[in-house]
């Protein structure tokens, strides 16, 4: 349960992060920083990695 709630973290992040990109004028209206969306772009990415590394290590130890 937790693997899902990761990604789906994972996915809101890049998601968001994307948003800003393409919508410049709005991310300075909310006073959002565009140049920073890419850090939270790569959290995204991360979390979603995370999430995939650690279901594969549990996958893997079932199947003694």
């Amino acid at each position: 349960m937790a693997i899902n709630k990761l990604i789906w973290v994972g996915l809101l992040c890049c998601l968001a992060a994307l948003m800003l990109q393409v919508f410049p004028e709005a991310a300075y209206r909310m006073g959002a920083d565009v140049k920073a969306s890419w850090l939270v772009f790569g959290f995204g990415v991360f979390l979603i990695l995370i999430a995939t590394f650690t279901g594969t290590n549990g996958r893997r130890g079932d199947h003694h």
